[in-house]
C-alpha cells in the first residue's frame, strides 16, 4: 500500500473526535534564508474512538505570532475535527489559549514527552529508559496513595540536587491527576510509543550539524510512518474500560 506523503497526511480528512491529542516538542535547527536557529517543532498525534494512532500534522511554533495556533487549531476544525478532550501539552501558553478558544470542553494534562526529556539531560543514556518507565508508573497507579508511595521511592533514587529539583518543578501535578480513573491515566500516559517518537526526531536532528528547511523532512526522516500510526496500545477489555469512564464524564459525546 502506497504512504501517504507529507502533504497528503496534513490535508486528510479526521475523524470528529479524539479521545487525547499529544502535542510533542522536539526543538531542532531550522533554516532560514541565510541564518540558522533553534525552533520548536510540534507534531500532533491523536487517539480515535477505537484506540488508533492517527497522525494530525507538523508545525513550527510561531512564538510572537498570537493568533498562530488558533489558526492550526481552525485548520483542524475545517478537516472535519470537532471535539479534543484532553491535549498533551507542554508550558505553550499560547497553544493552551487557543486551544480551549477553538475547543472551549478540552483538558490539559502533563506532556511526558516534555517532562521526561529534562530529566533525560542528567541520566545516563544507558539509564534513560528505565526513568522513563518510573514516571510513566508515577502516572498509573491505581491509587494516590500507591501514585505518593511510589513518588517517595522514585525521589530515594534520583536523589541527587537536580533530580530533586526536577522533581519539584515538574512532578508536582500528578495528585491533580488522580481526580480520573486509572482506565483514564492508563489513556493519556501509557503511550510509550510517544517517546519513540520523540526520541527518533530528537535522535536524527540533534546534532548541531543538522537542520531542516521545512517541517516535511521531520515526516520524511519518520521512514515508515506505519510503525508510529495506524495502530492501538490496547487490548479490547481495556478499551471497553477507558470508553466506559470517558462516557460519564461527557455524556454527549457519541463514543459507540
Amino acid at each position: 500500500m502506497k504512504q501517504l506523503t507529507f502533504s497528503e497526511c496534513a490535508k486528510r480528512k479526521l475523524d470528529e473526535t479524539y479521545l487525547v491529542v499529544y502535542a510533542i516538542k522536539n526543538e531542532i535547527n531550522f533554516k532560514k534564508s541565510d541564518y540558522i536557529e533553534k525552533s520548536d517543532i510540534y507534531s500532533l498525534i491523536g487517539i480515535d474512538l477505537k484506540g488508533n494512532r492517527q497522525f494530525l500534522n507538523i508545525y513550527q511554533d510561531k512564538i510572537n505570532n498570537n493568533r498562530f495556533w488558533l489558526e492550526c487549531f481552525e485548520g483542524l476544525k475545517s478537516r472535519g475535527l470537532k471535539n479534543i478532550l484532553f491535549l498533551s501539552v507542554d508550558d505553550n501558553k499560547n497553544m493552551k489559549r487557543t486551544a480551549k478558544i477553538a475547543f472551549p470542553e478540552i483538558i490539559f494534562v502533563d506532556s511526558l514527552t516534555y517532562i521526561i526529556p529534562k530529566f533525560y539531560k542528567y541520566t545516563a543514556e544507558k539509564d534513560a529508559k528505565k526513568l522513563a518507565s518510573k514516571i510513566h508508573i508515577l502516572y498509573t497507579k491505581k491509587t494516590l496513595t500507591e501514585c505518593k508511595e511510589e513518588l517517595k521511592r522514585f525521589n530515594e533514587i534520583y536523589n541527587n540536587a537536580i533530580h530533586q529539583k526536577l522533581s519539584q518543578k515538574y512532578l508536582n501535578n500528578i495528585e491533580n491527576l488522580y481526580k480520573y480513573s486509572q482506565n483514564i491515566r492508563f489513556l493519556l500516559f501509557k503511550h510509550s510509543a510517544n517517546m519513540e517518537f520523540y526520541d527518533k526526531i530528537r535522535l536524527s536532528f540533534d546534532s548541531n550539524d543538522n537542520y531542516i528547511s521545512e517541517v516535511e523532512e521531520i515526516y520524511k526522516q519518520l521512514g515508515n510512518v506505519k510503525e508510529y500510526f495506524g495502530f492501538t496500545s490496547f487490548k479490547k477489555k481495556e478499551w471497553t474500560l477507558i470508553l466506559n469512564d470517558l462516557i460519564q464524564i461527557y455524556p454527549k459525546i457519541d463514543f459507540i
